[in-house]
């Protein structure tokens, strides 16, 4: 797996995050723990000054307060503000005791534990109402949030007993330190507290990214792999989090794709062979090959429907086949033979009954029928046998033999079209041969001959049938000879000859309007030319003449001399051929006659 800056970029950040996360959170556990343990304090504080009020009362009698001031001092009192504020507190609680006569307004300050001495001062108007409250109330505590900034508790108890002579009120000031400070005074604290934050939360962080990045970059990595045609990649991560998820959809979707792609492929190969310009039959048996090459262990049939039976037409591989050419609709039992336009799932009968009648497919498991639809009428079946099947196969069988459908409709078209212009070359053939009743029959002869010369050559598929098409034409310019010229028994004069040694040209112009005839057009304009160049319309000379007309030449004269003609009757094939050889080098091309002569026989002729 490759390192990639992007991946190393990821895992950075999700250490970085997981950094500042750790370091908030120590930061977030101190103020709660610093919050927290102050309440417990000041809880811990309240009630052990109580119970100490309470003891020392009983201890030094009432008004045992008044000892703490320097106006009524009192020896055995002068200890006690000691006492009240444990060690562990002497920094951050300040202790104030407040008094006044019973019937007085006036409140006095009468120590503060801040201070070493104190002489009783009257106290702010601000204060006094706090004091008179605490009287109805006992205890005033005015507690509020403490976010590590610079803060002070203040409580206000009660402490008078029965049989004081006067009121005493206590106030109790908490301080608290914000963090900056409490950073300040702890600086070699803070900062191995800093630095173990730091480096626990670098390490979890970079297990933590890497937990996460890992599995991204695999996911990624396989990502790009399918982006760019490894269709076989999957993406198996046994997790249960969002992670495994994306791991199962993006297997789903490679899966998907790779069965797409798979399927598109071979609707292309349908496409090729259809172009191609094959058999209906061997169309059928390409198309059974193709789809069992896509789906592993698997049996294909393409049945066509007849009115009273289905046909099977195409299968492979070859060892499953049927065991009959047709089925009668009378001798099946299942529904799936009279498809309703719709595909169709084997049931365990279906199953069964078509097993017995295809050799070698007893470990089938599953089946599925998928009509061939041709203009909204069911022409046929797309049967196939397999041990797994699932909607992703049932959906490429579907668009397959949509695919199917339409190719049987385009090849059948095309079929019907080349029947047609066929019969309208042939029709326009033999208006020409009808015109004599010597000539009937020979540009399908010429044909013949001139297909097979153009064939053992070696000539390609395409130029061949230029040729074919070019034989058929070759006299065609013949339909402007008046029939008493093509007719007469005797010698022709120069004006009858005229019309004879003009029929090329006319024949080229009577085809000159029809498109990709241009090889065509050569041909009737070029057959009468001579190897020597004394030949008509044009003079040409050897390799200057179309090796196409060159063919024709050869094949027209052979006909014309083994055929019957008015004047004559047809040579033998032994008189044919001397013919021919006496002309080798003048009227044909030597080494396409030596061909032509090695390829006819005597049973060409007699």
């Amino acid at each position: 797996m490759r390192l990639r800056f992007g991946s190393i970029l990821l895992q950075f950040k999700l250490t970085m995050m997981f950094v500042v996360f750790g370091l908030l959170v120590g930061y977030s556990s101190y103020v709660v723990t610093t919050f927290s343990n102050t309440k417990m304090l000041v809880d811990q504080f309240l009630d052990t000054d109580q119970r100490m009020m309470t003891e020392i009362t009983r201890e030094y009698g009432n008004d045992w307060i008044l000892g703490l001031s320097t106006v009524f001092p009192n020896d055995n009192n002068r200890d006690i503000l000691k006492a009240l504020i444990p060690a562990e507190f002497k920094d951050s609680i300040i202790i104030r005791f407040y008094y006044k006569e019973s019937n007085d307004k006036l409140w006095y300050l009468l120590r503060d534990s801040s201070k070493p001495g104190y002489d009783p001062e009257i106290v702010d108007d601000d204060t006094v109402p706090q004091l008179e409250e605490v009287l109805k109330l006992n205890l005033i505590d005015a507690e509020h949030s403490f976010f590590n900034l610079n803060s002070s508790r203040v409580i206000f108890i009660n402490v008078t007993r029965p049989g004081d002579s006067h009121k005493y009120v206590v106030r109790i000031n908490i301080n608290r330190e914000n963090l900056i400070n409490f950073i300040l005074k702890n600086s070699d604290r803070w900062s191995i507290y800093t630095l173990v934050t730091l480096l626990i939360s670098l390490v979890l962080g970079f297990i933590f990214a890497k937990s996460i990045s890992i599995p991204i970059r695999k996911l990624s990595d396989g990502a790009t792999a399918l982006s760019k045609g490894e269709l076989n990649i999957r993406f198996k991560m046994k997790r249960r989090d969002d992670i495994g998820e994306l791991s199962g959809a993006l297997n789903e979707m490679a899966i998907n794709i790779e069965n797409r792609i798979r399927t598109i492929e071979t609707m292309n190969r349908i496409d090729k062979a259809v172009n191609s310009a094959i058999s209906r039959n061997q169309l059928l048996e390409y198309v059974a090959v193709y789809i069992s090459d896509l789906f592993e262990r698997s049996a294909v049939f393409i049945f066509e429907k007849g009115s009273k039976s289905y046909r099977i037409l195409a299968h492979a591989p070859d060892r499953y086949r049927f065991k009959a050419d047709e089925i009668l609709f009378e001798n099946l039992s299942d529904r799936y033979y009279k498809n309703d336009h719709s595909t169709y799932f084997f049931t365990d009968e279906s199953l069964d009954h078509i097993r017995h009648l295809v050799e070698n497919s007893e470990k089938f498991r599953n089946g599925v029928s998928v009509p061939l639809i041709q203009s909204n009428r069911l022409a046929g079946l797309l049967v196939v046998l397999m041990d797994n099947l699932d909607n992703k196969i049932v959906n490429s069988l579907n668009a397959l033999a949509d695919q199917v459908s339409v190719a049987l409709l385009s090849l059948k078209e095309s079929d019907d079209k080349n029947k047609m212009y066929n019969g309208m070359l042939l029709s326009l053939t033999r208006s020409v041969d009808t015109k004599s009743r010597w000539t009937s029959g020979h540009s399908e002869r010429v044909t013949i001959h001139a297909s097979n010369l153009s064939k053992k050559i070696g000539l390609d598929k395409d130029t061949r049938e230029m040729i074919r098409i070019s034989s058929l034409l070759h006299d065609i310019g013949k339909l402007g000879v008046p029939e008493n010229i093509l007719d007469k028994p005797g010698k022709l004069n120069d004006e009858e000859f005229s019309f004879i040694r003009n029929h090329p040209v006319m024949g080229e112009d009577i085809i000159k309007d029809i498109p990709h005839f241009k090889m065509v057009r050569s041909v009737v304009r070029s057959h009468h030319e001579r190897w020597n160049g004394e030949g008509y319309p044009d003079g040409l000379k050897k390799d200057n003449i179309p090796i196409a007309a060159r063919i024709v030449a050869i094949a027209d004269v052979w006909d014309a001399i083994t055929a019957n003609r008015p004047y004559r009757k047809g040579f033998n094939y032994d008189k044919a051929v001397d013919i021919m050889k006496s002309e080798r080098g003048q009227l044909f091309d030597p080494a396409l006659l030596d061909l032509f002569l090695e390829m006819i026989n005597k049973n060409n002729v007699e």
